[in-house]
């Protein structure tokens, strides 16, 4: 049989242009190498499935915490700002609402109703089962080769179109590795080098290992050569390894860029952000030891970093100086940064500017966001314009 479409890989991407496909009355094929579906979903916003954000507008880009632009990408951000201008948050709203679901939206946070991943996975896997999407597991594409009738995949299955939606290279155990940059290389295709994304950052600081466990709202700001390139706020975790936690995986993606380029790179967090300098050098003069104003584990290695005196404890506390070497490993990102080129994918159409009939979706494009749905709405723009495109 020869499909309209064959779509490589199951997951958000995948199954979103497969949906919209068959809406357009196509034979679908989906082969996944796993041996389930979608299963990096389950594992979104801590199991709820964060899955969009009501700022993912290009009106509204800017209303996300501290103005961070939420994509990091090495194209062009105009790739970016078309895609989401033709698919954002208010059409995920109606596509999920129109599969039946129920949204509860917290601090423009959009979930499911019953706060479980799953729900998502179930209301894909059931529009797809019910449109006749068919689906193959455990299977492995080795050689695609392209002709005049279409896609030969392994001599065993033919299509018109071709979607390649295999994800990048994070969260390994759910089925992400790679394999669709190789598929895109077949193609002439270029990969921008992937890294690890949303994730947390090793430093070579040796107050981490009396540090590990503790948590604290902060204000973490990146710097390169002296000079701040990004800050981010919330709760942040200290490992024996470094820093981990939503302020820190918001500035990774921007840390492993500029950590490739050789730059000098330090952090610098503000342990107590809510409050200004003068205001705390008053409060420590009248409580010299810190009492009840940090974590015991961070008020001891403040402490015995300062010289005694409240400006020099005011002064750890306010810009407490981390040392960042490397990113965690693919295995503890959430995401991957690189991919296939955006310079050479249409972004009305996600179609290939080199191979016709050959379309990309999803994480395995250059293009990564920052925590809070940005990434699940990536899969969800970009399979939705494919999908309608093919």
């Amino acid at each position: 049989m020869i499909y309209d479409v064959i779509i490589i890989g199951g997951g958000a991407a995948g199954m979103r242009t497969a949906i919209q496909a068959k809406k357009n009355n196509k034979s679908v094929l989906v082969i996944e190498h796993g041996d389930r579906v979608g299963r990096k979903i389950l594992s979104t916003g801590n199991g709820r499935c964060n899955l969009t954000n009501m700022n993912c507008r290009v009106d509204l880009f800017d209303r996300n915490p501290e103005g961070i632009y939420p994509y990091f990408t090495i194209g062009d951000r105009s790739f970016v700002e078309e895609v989401i201008g033709i698919s954002d948050c208010r059409d995920t709203l109606v596509f999920f609402g129109g599969l039946g679901l129920l949204f509860e939206i917290k601090n423009d946070f959009v979930y499911p109703r019953s706060g479980q991943a799953s729900s998502v996975l179930d209301a894909l896997r059931f529009a797809c089962e019910d449109a006749g999407v068919e689906f193959i597991l455990n299977y492995q594409p080795i050689s695609i080769i392209k002709n005049e009738n279409g896609f030969n995949i392994d001599n065993s299955y033919y299509s018109r179109k071709l979607v390649i939606a295999a994800g990048g290279n994070s969260a390994c155990k759910s089925g992400s590795d790679g394999s669709g940059y190789e598929l895109a290389r077949l193609f002439g295709h270029q990969i921008i080098k992937p890294r690890p994304a949303l994730c947390g950052i090793n430093c070579s600081d040796k107050f981490f290992k009396a540090l590990a466990g503790v948590r604290n709202d902060s204000t973490v700001k990146l710097f390169a050569d002296g000079k701040e390139v990004i800050r981010a706020t919330g709760n942040l975790q200290f490992n024996d390894y470094g820093l981990s936690g939503i302020p820190v995986f918001q500035i990774s993606s921007d840390f492993g860029r500029l950590n490739e380029s050789g730059c000098r790179l330090s952090l610098s967090v503000d342990l107590l952000p809510e409050f200004a300098e003068d205001e705390l050098i008053l409060a420590v003069k009248a409580n010299p030891h810190l009492l009840g104003i940090l974590n015991k584990k961070l008020t001891a290695v403040i402490l015995k970093m300062s010289d005694g005196l409240a400006e020099s404890k005011v002064k750890l506390i306010k810009h407490f100086i981390a040392t960042p070497n490397s990113l965690r490993s693919f295995d503890e990102s959430q995401v991957t940064a690189g991919g296939v080129s955006t310079d050479e994918i249409n972004p009305k159409t996600m179609m290939s500017r080199l191979i016709d009939g050959l379309y990309f979706a999803g994480e395995i494009i250059d293009v990564n966001g920052i925590c809070g749905g940005y990434n699940l709405q990536w899969a969800w723009s970009t399979g939705q314009i494919a999908g309608n495109s093919i």
